[in-house]
């Protein structure tokens, strides 16, 4: 909308205190997720003729005043009352086209929300749009409108699916006037929309608050009142039962093998999904019950369904005498019919006793997926004990798959800009795991790898410090975009753990960076078995665990797409290359990570597995060097190591001199390096220094 010709009334002064209110009333709600999820649900103010609303795409629960579109109200409620046709002739929508020419400032490329006509419809100062899912099982039961006249009388107006749009405006304009017609009472400030949701509207966002309380504990008795007098023939009344679901080491395992598959199966171009797993019983075990399975397959019931979560989920029946390695030809062949049958791939599988899989192009996006899905699921399984589920008729359906403001508002939700692309980085969309990732090298690798694009596993035996800095990351780069896992990497069942973590959150991996390492300095006739035992199970040991656990994930994603390659990579020294004296317990751990590099490139090339190692010089300044408690430099002034240095400063100062460039490795080389083999095509078991010169390969 920006550059064209505002409307030609003036803005007049801004309601400071009504946005106020407004805004605190949104974010309230929109941090619920009982009444909204996504980008779903809108929020206005009206004063002084002018409408103030929430932008397309934008959530409740992070708009803020300077987001809200102002619009003159009198051409919305024309457009309302006259007899133009929800498409106007040149195909545009009236009622985009109309709400451009009533801007009352420029909108800065926000575009207000596509139902804006029921906000200036309703005379009340404030009006709230939600999808409460206590509230939405009304909304989408077989029998809503007497159910909803049954639990809240005249106090709500009932409006029958109209499209959304000009449609839905005129069909609520029509349901008031025929209530007040009906009933002589003035028309209440509910609106209930079948198969959409809910608007409460008032002079107050204290009123606000105190109707959507009662709605939902209207809501909430009913159902009560309906699983005490269930009985057990009476359909999904237990749900929650344990024995539908798979025992733990089946369910590991089947994780294990469905989420990287899917990311693969589900792509659509060379960089795989993202994968994101629920356990939750409505997904598990509710999806298992008759009334369960018929809801899945029964279509969606809202247009915020389709739009975050797809109309058509794929339902995969894994029975107990199909082997996990057998489950991804299983996939395979459900996905060939999906597609066959919808024309598209699902965001959402779901397993019946096991969970649900949500897609997307980033964890986010997948992780909103199973969100609004698990809160249909619920609408669903409400609405049963409710009496039955309406789901929208395929018109109803199509049109909301079809219509530009919703892929518009998916769009603006997901964080893909107007060209269409994710955000660009040199590891956009894909999933990385780094060992020792707490703090130094490590903590910089991983780092980089979210603020390129990527997601990432800050794996380490220092949980909290992990813990603490991803949830930096996701501060600064975006929800989900990094996670933590505690990680002993001597421990087969802690790196076995931490793989399946990842595998839960993200659905596989495409980089492994080991780069966990220790160092203890010493004579080879003094050091103490105890470190020279610590440093080969680190640096040595903890490799060979992590790609133990890392590769059949990689092999899965390439069987499901041929011609896909995985990535590991080993942080290794310079000390690999060239020996180092009164320093042989790591430079034999190092000298042997590269010997495993080299035999895994050997064996895992076929299964579209890259190998490589970097062997950095030293990295001076990070804690392995510099820590004044127990770094390399107190260790190696300790241990006479550098023949006349007094201080610390002697001993840098001499590892300095050795490196033709004069300083030691940084983080940048490294990351360089990564980026270098993951780019690389056609190169695997190579040992590539990263050492400014001071190692030279001949």
């Amino acid at each position: 909308m920006s550059g064209q010709q505002l409307h030609r009334r003036d803005l007049p002064p801004t309601p400071v205190a009504t946005l106020a209110e407004l805004i605190d009333l949104a974010q309230r709600f929109g941090r619920d997720p009982e009444f909204a999820r996504g980008g779903g649900g809108n929020a206005s103010a009206k004063a002084d003729g002018v409408l103030y609303i929430k932008p397309s795409g934008v959530s409740l629960a992070t708009l803020v005043a300077e987001d809200l579109v102002p619009l003159d109200v009198e051409p919305l409620l024309a457009l309302l009352k006259g007899d133009e046709s929800p498409e106007d002739a040149s195909g545009g929508d009236p009622v985009l086209r109309t709400a451009r020419a009533a801007r009352l400032a420029e909108a800065g490329g926000r575009r207000p929300s596509v139902e804006l006509l029921f906000h200036a419809l309703l005379p009340e100062r404030f009006v709230l749009h939600t999808h409460p899912i206590l509230l939405n099982a009304v909304t989408c039961a077989a029998d809503g409108a007497n159910l909803a006249e049954r639990l809240f009388g005249d106090r709500a107006v009932w409006v029958p699916y109209a499209d959304p749009g000009l449609p839905l405006a005129r069909a609520i304009a029509e349901a008031r006037r025929a209530f007040e017609e009906r009933t002589g009472l003035p028309v209440p400030a509910v609106v209930l929309m079948q198969n959409h949701g809910v608007i409460v509207a008032a002079e107050s966002a204290a009123e606000i608050e105190a109707l959507s309380g009662w709605l939902v504990s209207v809501v909430q008795a009913a159902v009560d009142l309906a699983a005490d007098t269930a009985g057990p023939a009476d359909g999904p009344a237990d749900v929650a039962d344990p024995s539908s679901t798979l025992d733990r080491a089946r369910a590991h395992d089947l994780v294990d093998t469905i989420a990287p598959t899917l990311r693969a199966l589900l792509a659509a171009g060379s960089t795989l999904k993202v994968v994101t797993f629920d356990d939750a019983s409505l997904a598990a075990a509710f999806t298992a019950t008759l009334a369960g399975r018929g809801f899945v397959l029964g279509g969606p019931l809202t247009p915020d369904q389709i739009v975050y979560a797809g109309s058509w989920p794929m339902l995969v029946d894994v029975p107990d005498a199909v082997a996990a390695d057998d489950v991804p030809a299983l996939l395979g062949t459900c996905l060939d019919a999906h597609l066959a049958a919808q024309g598209e791939p699902p965001i959402i599988v779901v397993v019946p006793r096991l969970g649900l899989f949500a897609a997307g192009d980033t964890w986010a996006e997948a992780d909103t997926a199973r969100h609004v899905y698990l809160d249909a699921l619920r609408v669903g399984e409400v609405a049963l004990r409710l009496g039955g589920v309406r789901a929208l008729a395929d018109p109803e359906r199509a049109f909301i798959e079809a219509w530009e403001a919703e892929v518009y508002r998916r769009g603006v939700a997901a964080g893909i800009s107007a060209a269409g692309s994710l955000a660009s980085g040199s590891f956009a969309g894909r999933v990385a795991l780094v060992t020792g990732a707490a703090q130094g090298f490590g903590l910089a690798i991983a780092a980089d790898l979210v603020a390129q694009g990527g997601h990432v596993v800050l794996a380490d035996a220092n949980g909290p410090l992990a813990e603490a800095n991803a949830t930096d990351l996701c501060a600064r780069f975006g929800p989900g975009r990094a996670i933590a896992v505690t990680m002993n990497v001597m421990d087969e069942a802690s790196v076995a753990d931490g793989l399946h973590a990842t595998v839960e959150q993200y659905g596989g991996l495409d980089l492994l960076v080991s780069n966990a390492g220790v160092l203890r300095a010493g004579s080879v006739t003094a050091q103490p078995l105890a470190d020279f035992d610590l440093v080969t199970n680190v640096n040595y040991r903890g490799y060979f665990l992590a790609v133990r656990f890392t590769a059949p994930i990689l092999a899965r994603q390439r069987a499901a797409r041929p011609g896909y390659w995985g990535d590991i990579i080993e942080i290794n020294s310079k000390s690999g290359l060239t020996g180092s004296s009164r320093n042989s317990a790591y430079a034999g751990s190092k000298f042997g990570g590269i010997g495993l590099t080299q035999s895994f490139a050997l064996e895992l090339v076929d299964q579209g597995i890259k190998v490589n190692a970097i062997c950095p010089g030293n990295f001076f300044d990070g804690p392995l060097w510099s820590d004044p408690a127990n770094g390399l430099f107190v260790q190696y002034l300790r241990e006479g190591k550098v023949p006349g240095a007094q201080t610390v400063d002697d001993v840098r100062a001499f590892y300095e001199a050795k490196v033709p460039m004069r300083r030691g490795c940084s983080p940048a080389d490294v990351l360089r390096a990564i980026y270098y083999l993951v780019g690389q095509q056609y190169e695997t078991g190579q040992a590539l220094p990263v050492t400014g010169g001071q190692v030279m390969l001949s």
